[in-house]
């Protein structure tokens, strides 16, 4: 009876309790090396770094074809694991993309993005809230900092050993960059973690039509930010997208491509 209370305590406070199946005490055994290494770069959830990791799996045991593309990196470590599983299971190296600015997010705008987005500038950020292409100062500070180009390089490179030949590192904001990227070819995972409207739909309109069928699209902030939400929403129906938002944590949601 205590342990029931506990767990609808628990729920209503936005939690939710799941025993974990041996499918994924299994999953997490198995790639637990490889998320140590790269824990110190990432705020991703456990769930989330198994989902990530079991498709980069997937990908490279049934040779589904294109690149692995990230927009939003910060310090690089899903990009990592990304690199690591490849490294495990691929018989020949991916091209991988990194889409950021390297420095601090963009300010949300407060029409779309939503209450959670406004207040968190708020207490973290001397930033504004109207949407402009400008860093949110300290918005990272109490995470250890922003993520820098030349940390990203440090990582993948050097701790993690990934070729360089197969990186491509996209430099500012993705309004900026994407247009630009004429070369990308097909993409086999394309995950956004852009947080707010604007980043998030920026990243679909120029590359959702790379992706193979059967990649994967991965949402980092659906269930977090307003906008992110609302960006997908649209984007999905605009585009008459048949697609089925899997369940990976609070705020994840990724779908396959039909």
């Amino acid at each position: 009876m205590l342990k029931d209370a506990l767990k609808r305590a628990l729920e209503k406070s936005g939690y939710q309790v799941r025993k974990k199946s041996p499918l994924y005490r299994e999953l997490e055994t198995e790639a637990a090396a490889e998320i140590a290494t790269i824990r110190p770069y990432t705020m991703l959830s456990q769930e989330r770094l198994l989902t990530l990791y079991d498709q980069v799996r997937f990908c490279e045991h049934t040779g589904l074809p294109g690149c692995y593309v990230e927009c939003g990196v910060w310090k690089g470590g899903s990009v990592g694991l990304m690199a690591l599983a490849n490294l495990r299971y691929g018989r020949t190296r991916r091209m991988i993309h990194l889409f950021d600015s390297f420095q601090e997010i963009c300010e949300p705008d407060v029409l779309v993005d939503g209450a959670r987005a406004v207040n968190e500038v708020k207490k973290h950020s001397t930033g504004g809230v109207s949407g402009k292409l400008q860093p949110l100062t300290g918005i990272y500070d109490s995470f250890g900092g922003p993520g820098t180009l030349e940390g990203n390089k440090d990582l993948l490179e050097g701790v993690i050993g990934y070729d360089p030949g197969f990186l491509q590192y996209h430099q500012g904001w993705f309004q900026e960059t994407l247009p630009l990227v004429k070369d990308i070819g097909e993409i086999a995972i394309l995950r956004l973690d852009g947080d707010w409207y604007a980043s998030t739909k920026v990243c679909l309109e120029h590359l959702y039509d790379k992706v193979v069928t059967g990649g994967f699209i991965i949402i980092d902030d659906y269930g977090a930010y307003d906008g992110c939400r609302k960006a997908v929403d649209e984007f999905i129906r605009d585009n008459g997208i048949k697609a089925y938002l899997s369940y990976v944590d609070m705020d994840c949601r990724y779908w396959i491509k039909q």
